[in-house]
């Protein structure tokens, strides 16, 4: 009887060396891979947003796994959608959205997603259904009051042109030029132009 004991605690005791040992962590990963992962790092940006005060439903928040590091780890991005207009929830979140970001990051490494997974950012998108509301008007009138326009249209203190802010091209830097030939190039300070 005694060799029959020896032998079945031999036996699960290669059996506890084959299998991994658990994580000391609280976690159990689902299934399917990142799935707890994206659920924890949505609770924690919208816990993040509450926050600031920046109103639920005036965003939408998705979790996605962009890749893996070379450590292995998932590397997960918070997909962040402006879905309404609230003027004040939206402007803390398009001016605010580097020290949101950085507030996320600070929360990922002071949490146990740090060891699981690697933040690679909040990347914010405006909904089709903003563009033709009165969210473009306010938001150019707050462009304006925030940061005027710059260059011509400041030195001869004409107001901005109709379109401003409707265009899909970023605005002109105040040193770029532009020449006849219709080609940008911005000039530097200390450097000389090009003899034609």
């Amino acid at each position: 009887m005694l060799d029959l004991k020896k032998l079945l605690f031999a036996r699960e005791a290669r059996g506890a060396k084959a299998r991994p040992a658990e994580a000391d962590s609280d976690y159990t990963p689902s299934g399917r891979r990142g799935e707890g992962l994206e659920e924890e790092y949505r609770a924690l940006v919208a816990a993040q947003f509450e926050r600031w005060g920046i109103a639920s439903d005036c965003t939408t928040i998705e979790v996605r796994t962009l890749g893996h590091a070379p450590d292995g780890l998932d590397v997960m991005v918070a997909l962040v959608r402006l879905v309404s207009w609230e003027r004040t929830s939206a402007l803390r979140l398009l001016m605010g959205l580097p020290l949101l970001e950085t507030k996320v990051r600070k929360s990922v490494r002071s949490s146990w997603l740090g060891e699981f997974s690697h933040f690679g950012g909040l990347w914010l998108h405006a909904s089709d259904k903003l563009h033709a509301t009165e969210a473009h008007h306010d938001l150019r009138d707050v462009l304006m009051q925030v940061a005027p326009p710059s260059g011509a249209h400041a030195q001869d203190g004409s107001s901005l042109p109709a379109d401003y802010g409707q265009s899909s091209q970023p605005p002109l830097a105040p040193d770029t030029e532009i020449p006849a030939s219709g080609s940008l190039r911005a000039s530097k300070p200390g450097e000389e132009e090009p003899v034609a």
